[in-house]
C-alpha cells in the first residue's frame, strides 16, 4: 500500500505520461517504474514495455501514436465523465463540479483542456492535499472509466459473470497498443490500493 505522498507522486508521473507528449513522457515513465518497482511489479513490467517502445520512436511518431489512442479511438476517449455521463447534462454537471474542486484547492490547468481530461485529473490528484478527495476521485471515477477504456468493462461486450481479469478479457487485451499498457498499469495500481484501503476498513 502507497502512502498518501507515494501516490501523489504516482499521480504526476502518469498524468505527466498521459498528456499530449511534449518531452516529458520518457523521464515520467522511468520515474514511475522506481515507484512501482517494489509494491507494483507487475504495473512496473508494463512501463518498463511502454519505455522501451516508446523510445525507439521518434517525438513525432509518439504524437501520432498518441492521437490515434486518445483521438480517433472511441473506447479511449480521455475524457472521463464522457465515459462516466456521455454526452449528457449529468457531464455538464460533472465539469461544473471539477471546476468547483480545483478552485476550492487552488489548481490551476490548461485553458485549452476540460477539466475532466484524464491527465488533467491526475495532475489535480497529485497537487490537492485533501487526501479523502482524491480517493475517492480516484476509486469512484477514475477506476470505472479505466476498467472501459481497457476493455475490462462488463459493457464492452464481456460476459456478465465474466471477471475483469479473467482469461477472456485477457485475451481481447492482447491488441492493445502501448498507450493502453499505461492504461493497464494505473488502473493496476488504483485497484490494488483500493482494494488494500478496502480491506483495512473492513477490519478496523
Amino acid at each position: 500500500m502507497y502512502t498518501e505522498s507515494e501516490m501523489q507522486n504516482v499521480y504526476q508521473c502518469f498524468a505527466r505520461i498521459l498528456e499530449y507528449p511534449v518531452g516529458r513522457t520518457l523521464p515520467a515513465a522511468a520515474e514511475a517504474q522506481g515507484l512501482l518497482a517494489d509494491e507494483s511489479p507487475e504495473a512496473a513490467a508494463w512501463l518498463k514495455e511502454f519505455y522501451e517502445y516508446a523510445e525507439s520512436l521518434s517525438p513525432g511518431r509518439l504524437e501520432e501514436v498518441y492521437t490515434g489512442t486518445f483521438d480517433l479511438d472511441a473506447a479511449c476517449h480521455p475524457y472521463v465523465g464522457y465515459h462516466l455521463f456521455g454526452e449528457t447534462y449529468k457531464r455538464s454537471a460533472f465539469l461544473v463540479e471539477l471546476k468547483q474542486r480545483y478552485h476550492a484547492q487552488g489548481f490551476i490547468f490548461s485553458a485549452t483542456e476540460l477539466p475532466d481530461h484524464l491527465a488533467v485529473i491526475l495532475h489535480f490528484l497529485a497537487a490537492t492535499k485533501d487526501n479523502t478527495q482524491a480517493e475517492e476521485i480516484a476509486r469512484d471515477a477514475l477506476l470505472p472509466v479505466l476498467d472501459r477504456m481497457t476493455g475490462r468493462a462488463k459493457s464492452e461486450g464481456f460476459d456478465e459473470d465474466a471477471d475483469a481479469d479473467s482469461p477472456k478479457a485477457e485475451k481481447k487485451l492482447e491488441k492493445r497498443n502501448q498507450f493502453q499498457v499505461v492504461l493497464e498499469a494505473l488502473r493496476s495500481v488504483l485497484q490494488q490500493q483500493f482494494q488494500v484501503l478496502n480491506v483495512l476498513e473492513t477490519t478496523s
